[in-house]
């Protein structure tokens, strides 16, 4: 199976890579769903995340603040503090800077990606170190991983300002969403890397650009939705499968 992925992005001129959750395993993030996931072991946060904080962001912020001492926050926060780019990710940055891969599409938020070299990410779910407008779509550096108090107003266009990360029931940004939908219209291969799938509209990617005829290699530790429908399938882990 690595030999056939490897004649594939060979085979192909634009080649994008789409990873999730299990890219940073090995880094010491855990999983969010899965048996061993934070959210199956601790609970799922609210599915109305979104519009609680449109609703009433002093609250939601107040809420914030509660919720740090959290045991999945707290998991979280210590896993982040601690991951560093493992094989995987500087197997990817190696490949774009030696132009097999052209692009990275992440759901994870981690900053790994770059980390470890990769300069073409688009972090489809946001990024924690970053805070962002929803109205105009401004980013800006976010000082501390707790906020405090609601942040001020966008100084581009006095609109509300939340953490870059997406909430649950918020749409993806359009200026990302837009991007990421460019590079999968462009792969020739497209490399899925330790996701199910299962999380739209990032899941669809892949399924789009098969459509358009691009080639799909999947690298998972177990079977997902998407299986049958790729080129070439390797189980096991990005540490392990990328730089093979």
């Amino acid at each position: 199976a690595v030999s056939v992925a490897a004649e594939l992005i060979r085979a192909s001129k634009y080649v994008v890579a789409m990873t999730g959750a299990g890219m940073s395993v090995e880094s010491g993030i855990p999983t969010f769903r899965g048996a061993d996931g934070i959210w199956s072991r601790h609970g799922q946060p609210s599915a109305n995340s979104y519009a609680e904080w449109l609703d009433d962001p002093d609250a939601f912020w107040s809420s914030e603040r509660r919720r740090r001492l959290e045991p999945w926050v707290v998991e979280l926060r210590e896993a982040l503090r601690h991951a560093k780019p493992n094989e995987g990710h500087v197997a990817l940055a190696e490949m774009e800077a030696t132009g097999r891969v052209n692009s990275v599409i992440t759901q994870n938020i981690d900053g790994l990606h770059q980390d470890a070299g990769s300069m073409n990410v688009i972090e489809i779910h946001g990024s924690r170190d970053k805070m962002r407008c929803v109205d105009c779509g401004d980013r800006t550096p976010r000082k501390t991983l707790f906020i405090d108090s609601p942040p001020p107003p966008c100084e581009e266009c006095s609109g509300r300002v939340k953490f870059d990360s997406v909430l649950f029931g918020e749409p993806i940004p359009k200026d990302i969403l837009q991007a990421a939908r460019s590079e999968s219209d462009k792969a020739e291969c497209v490399i899925v890397i330790g996701t199910s799938t299962s999380v739209k509209p990032a899941g669809g990617l892949p399924r789009i650009a098969k459509a358009n005829g691009s080639k799909l290699i999947e690298i998972n530790s177990s079977e997902t939705p998407l299986t049958r429908s790729c080129d070439a399938v390797i189980r096991g882990t990005a540490a392990s499968a990328l730089p093979s």
